[in-house]
């Protein structure tokens, strides 16, 4: 049902974002799970970066509202043009990125408050 995740020095990950291996990074308020194809997988390597990168624990709810989308490299024409364009799965050098929003993550951010208000609430009752 879901496409493996590829081998990234097969791709272009390393020309577009630096990356040589799934990994996750935060790119314009956006966090990108590189090279991975399936929600779950994906969720826990955003949840093993969280604390590192400032970002709400993903729950499995969040995980379905990742966002496969693959890329390729783009030869840029000028200083500052993108170096990476959306791409389709197997096209030459395409590698895959899940996408959490910014606005998703804000979402998870009230989520997390809701929660531990709740807890402080239990707690002083």
């Amino acid at each position: 049902m879901f496409l493996p995740m590829p081998d990234l020095t097969d791709t272009d990950a390393f020309a577009c974002l630096g990356v040589r291996r799934p990994t996750v990074i935060l790119h314009n308020h956006d966090v990108f799970a590189v090279g991975f194809t399936r929600p779950d997988v994906a969720r826990d390597a955003v949840e093993a970066a969280a604390l590192d990168l400032w970002i709400p624990m993903p729950t499995r709810a969040d995980a379905g509202r990742f966002r496969l989308v693959w890329f390729a490299y783009t030869h840029p024409l000028r200083q500052g043009d993108p170096a990476m364009r959306r791409a389709a799965p197997g096209e030459d050098g395409a590698f895959p990125v899940m996408i959490w929003r910014e606005a998703d993550i804000d979402d998870a951010w009230v989520t997390e408050q809701d929660r531990v208000a709740a807890r402080r609430t239990a707690v002083a009752a």
